[in-house]
């Protein structure tokens, strides 16, 4: 079951990379490099932790199968989020002259569901794998490394959208529904 869910979310990611978005800028180089050494930094944590601490033990069936709803969850919601962007979905942050504030589909409760999908993935992982450590550390590196991202990814949406995303983030919470 690791290897499929480990297979599905590599396509699902590699489906988005390879699209190619006419007219979007990219916003802000640096703050891509800083986010993705912070996100790869993240996912080492899995092997590395299993490796430092190796006591770090989550056991038994209900873990597994926990870690399997969680990721596959947040897959799912990560997937659902694509579909409703369609193009607008990037892997980097860009904005685009045609673009518009999408207020369907996740986007009704959450400013960026495909980033919570993602934590929620990672944290599935992490339990699967059975390590508490690595899966904690998984989630505060990925987390540090989203809220860093999103906040620029807002500061783009701002200057790109202005009043019409200011309208739409005043009611929504970023990444935790009704929270945060």
């Amino acid at each position: 079951m690791f290897g499929i869910s480990v297979a599905a979310f590599a396509v699902g990611e590699f489906s988005q990379v390879v699209k190619w978005r006419r007219g979007a800028s990219r916003t802000d180089v640096r703050g891509e490099v800083v986010f993705r050494v912070i996100f790869f930094g993240g996912i080492l944590m899995l092997p590395l932790a299993q490796a430092l601490a190796p006591d770090a033990v989550l056991d038994g069936a209900g873990v597994f199968v926990l870690g399997t709803l969680i990721g596959w969850l947040g897959l799912l919601l990560r997937w659902w989020s694509f579909a409703t962007l369609g193009t607008y979905f990037t892997t980097v942050v860009k904005t685009s002259s045609d673009q518009v504030v999408v207020e369907r589909g996740p986007y009704r409760i959450l400013r960026h569901p495909s980033y919570a999908g993602l934590l929620a993935a990672f944290v599935g992982c992490g339990l699967i794998l059975g390590n508490w450590v690595g899966t904690a550390a998984c989630f505060l590196l990925i987390l540090v490394g989203l809220i860093y991202r999103l906040q620029r990814e807002e500061h783009a949406m701002i200057d790109s959208l202005g009043d019409a995303y200011l309208d739409f983030a005043k009611d929504r919470a970023r990444l935790v529904p009704f929270v945060w």
